[in-house]
């Protein structure tokens, strides 16, 4: 029978398994955690604003002009024009980027 010699091995000898992290990637999930809790803090603030200050809403939708007539919003014709319209895009784009993970996954 033929004795076939590879060049490389198919199958490592040993491996080495790495037991020890590395400071940076601590370090930088920290920062990254810290900036979320930042952005939240931010945005309750917000809400807490707009709920507590009725009226800043409609205040910052006008411009200055006097000649515009003033528009009084109430929260259902915001809510419609406003979340529904941003949730509906949001859920265009995750449906578009299913489709695309699904294509990638089964068509490569």
């Amino acid at each position: 029978m033929t004795d076939i010699t590879l060049s490389k091995h198919v199958v490592p000898a040993t491996i080495t398994v790495s037991t020890t992290k590395t400071g940076g990637a601590t370090l930088s999930n920290i920062a990254y955690a810290v900036f979320i809790l930042f952005c939240f803090w931010v945005g309750s603030q917000i809400l807490n604003l707009l709920v507590h200050a009725p009226g800043v809403l409609e205040h910052l939708a006008q411009g200055n002009d006097a000649t515009r007539p003033r528009i009084e919003m109430g929260l259902a014709v915001s809510t419609v024009f406003g979340l529904v319209p941003f949730l509906l895009g949001c859920m265009f784009l995750g449906v578009i980027g299913l489709a695309v993970k699904y294509r990638h996954r089964h068509y490569y």
